[in-house]
């Protein structure tokens, strides 16, 4: 179409770019858009709680109750163990032993505490080792004493010059604080007997022991335990420390 000039005029419906079709592909290649979030989303007026806010509670109210006696243990238990252990170990396998006088000084002092093995004397009646330092109880004094093995069943002992002898043999007592100054109590000698044992403290004259008592022979029954450790921690004591007796 031309006007009165002559010119082409352009058509009103001229052809317009034929836009591309939105293929998935083409819409996968988009970049996303922000979707718009709702007033309801924003006030969360329609928010489910999560599972797990709703689902403790209702789990914990599903437990049953525990009994009292459950309860107790809980709160208890260890402590009844712990007294079921120190029991055990004090009455069944170590004995705790005083020493109030100095009848095994300087060995052992005045007013120590011993740690010994009990457990043989629990279960038996072993004849001890000969030098062995024992406990043990004395029905005549009515108490429990500390004194060092000398003689064995059978043995005859007998006293010479302040040393000790047994069955003839002058015994080796190293452990002596001062030699020489052993003497034999109430009798010339002593024989001891089957399932007995003869005992004597360190301190030779400053012990009551089989020398001096109306029956200078202990059964091996009345043994308590063998002592292992002394500990003296006194400041007037001899010494001090911790030392292995055993």
């Amino acid at each position: 179409m031309e006007n009165k000039g002559g010119k082409r005029l352009a058509r009103s419906d001229a052809a317009q770019p034929e836009r591309p079709a939105q293929t998935p592909e083409r819409m996968a290649e988009m970049p996303a858009q922000d979707v718009p979030v709702t007033d309801a989303e924003k006030s969360g007026a329609e928010t489910v709680p999560a599972p797990a806010e709703t689902a403790a509670p209702a789990a914990e109210a599903a437990k049953p109750a525990k009994s009292r006696g459950r309860r107790l243990w809980d709160d208890y238990g260890y402590l009844l163990v712990t007294l079921a252990a120190v029991f055990v170990l004090f009455k069944v396998l170590l004995q705790l032993a005083y020493v109030p006088s100095g009848s095994m000084e300087t060995t052992i002092p005045t007013k120590c505490l011993l740690i010994g093995w009990r457990l043989p004397y629990v279960v038996s009646d072993p004849v001890p080792e000969r030098g062995g330092i024992v406990t043990f109880w004395n029905d005549e004094l009515n108490k429990v004493l500390v004194k060092r093995v000398i003689g064995l069943p059978g043995d005859r002992i007998t006293f010479k010059d302040g040393y000790t002898y047994i069955n003839g043999e002058k015994l080796d007592e190293s452990y002596l604080p001062v030699q020489g100054i052993t003497d034999n109590g109430n009798k010339l000698s002593y024989e001891v007997p089957e399932g007995c044992i003869f005992v004597m403290g360190d301190n030779r004259t400053g012990s009551r022991d089989s020398r001096y008592l109306s029956e200078p022979y202990m059964p091996v029954e009345s043994i308590q335990g063998r002592m292992l450790v002394a500990i003296s921690v006194g400041r007037d004591q001899s010494w001090q420390g911790i030392h292995w007796i055993g």
